[in-house]
């Protein structure tokens, strides 16, 4: 969504992809801009969390390589944005969850609150049958923890485009796909723990970042699903 290329010199939109999710990192505030996965039931099994936090060694290594202990003492969550629970299908893709690169400085009540509501329904969703394309990232500027390295981001933000298992996605999209988002404030007071109390229209996160989501959808389609407001 943001025109990430993998060149070295785009270091505030440097694009990182794993086989389990792909991000654009931006080295200015040593966190992701954005990180995009595909979720469903397949992704999802019995690994267990590998807690395994550690610095992303596929940065360039003249870059600041944010380390666990960053966010020690800093009173914010190290705040996954591909979670650790949407890759459980096996230890290497669980322990690719917990790459630095992968965090954002979070309020507690926000990543333990509506952030951790929100991740178990497009779980129950996946389980239902259905794959969801998400991403997810920062937004703003509140300060910085570990001694100016990392931005605390205002408000974290998400969105995902809901369509039933089967093949060739694209093709099978049109205007009553499903797709919305959610902006939570990362600062206190927190409205309650439900992630329906967040819920907005993916316009609303294009305007707040300035991203492009979705792009690959016919604009037509696109623009009606992105415009129009979840009621589920």
């Amino acid at each position: 969504p943001s025109n990430a290329t993998g060149n070295v010199a785009n270091e505030n939109n440097y694009l990182m992809v794993k086989p389990q999710y792909s991000l654009s990192y931006n080295r200015s505030y040593a966190t992701p801009n954005w990180v995009a996965w595909r979720l469903d039931s397949t992704w999802v099994g019995g690994a267990p969390r590998q807690d395994d936090y550690r610095p992303d060694p596929a940065l360039p290594a003249a870059w600041y390589h944010v380390a666990d202990n960053d966010y020690s003492g800093s009173g914010y969550d190290r705040g996954h944005m591909c979670p650790s629970g949407d890759r459980t299908r096996s230890i290497p893709d669980n322990s690719a969850t917990f790459l630095m690169t992968n965090f954002v400085p979070q309020l507690g009540a926000n990543n333990q609150g509506p952030w951790n509501d929100f991740e178990n329904y497009c779980r129950t969703l996946a389980s239902q049958g259905n794959e969801i394309y998400i991403i997810t990232g920062p937004s703003g500027n509140r300060g910085t923890i570990a001694g100016g390295r990392i931005v605390v981001p205002n408000v974290t933000w998400k969105v995902v485009l809901v369509i039933p298992n089967g093949s060739n996605d694209l093709s099978r999209i049109n205007r009553g796909t499903r797709a919305f988002g959610i902006i939570v404030n990362n600062f206190p007071p927190i409205n309650g723990n439900a992630w329906r109390n967040y819920r907005v229209t993916v316009d609303a996160v294009e305007y707040l970042t300035g991203y492009d989501f979705f792009n690959q959808i016919p604009k037509n389609t696109q623009e009606i699903i992105e415009r129009r407001r979840d009621k589920q």
